[in-house]
């Protein structure tokens, strides 16, 4: 069975995170998540967003597995990303922040820039979702 994905090309500008967050909502009603889920998958794509490494439009690729969401975010500037990640290895920072509330973390090179994969179980539904 292939994955429903779902694919939103966002401007650089922050304002447009609202329209991911909208994105993620919907999916969390359809899986019936827990508010918290949808919470950890928003803070996520926000630290992502926010890390500064993007200077042009970012491409967002949401597919649903049969049992996790898993987010596609970039192209950002090589290697950014993973400067970004280990910055603030020792202290609260981008990769402390992700490893908190996703259940995987991947950064690869594609389309001359650096992607990253998110991945979050949705094992945690809940009776009567959000």
């Amino acid at each position: 069975m292939t994955p429903d994905t779902i694919t939103l090309t966002l401007p650089p500008e922050r304002e447009f995170q609202r329209v991911a967050h909208l994105v993620l909502g919907g999916l969390a009603v359809r899986l019936n998540l827990t508010l918290e889920a949808l919470e950890d998958l928003q803070l996520a794509l926000d630290g992502l967003l926010d890390s500064g490494s993007a200077e042009q439009e970012v491409t967002l690729e949401l597919s649903v597995l049969h049992d996790a969401i898993e987010a596609s975010v970039g192209p950002f500037r090589a290697r950014s990303v993973q400067r970004a990640l280990d910055a603030g290895a020792d202290g609260v920072g981008l990769r402390r922040v992700l490893d908190t509330v996703v259940d995987r973390v991947e950064v690869s090179e594609r389309d001359g820039g650096d992607w990253v994969q998110l991945t979050k179980r949705i094992d945690g539904q809940k009776d009567g979702g959000l």
